[in-house]
């Protein structure tokens, strides 16, 4: 059994591994602090916004390793 799957990231240092995530995390808090909700609310918003954005980010990374793959093999 090949560990080539679990070893696709060990050239990218750590932080560029991070860095989608924390502009996330940035991008959700400003959204909410900005809007004047109920505090319950503003909990359930977040919530919902990191689980969707972190699905979104993990479709849109396997897009771009999929294209740093094609232009690596053509």
């Amino acid at each position: 059994m090949s560990n080539y799957n679990s070893r696709k990231l060990e050239g990218t240092p750590p932080w560029m591994r991070f860095a989608p995530y924390a502009a996330l995390g940035v991008l959700v808090f400003s959204f909410n602090s900005t809007s004047e909700l109920n505090y319950f609310w503003k909990g359930y918003l977040t919530i919902l916004q990191a689980q969707a954005g972190i699905v979104m980010l993990y479709f849109a990374m396997s897009q771009f390793r999929k294209q740093g793959k094609n232009k690596l093999n053509s």
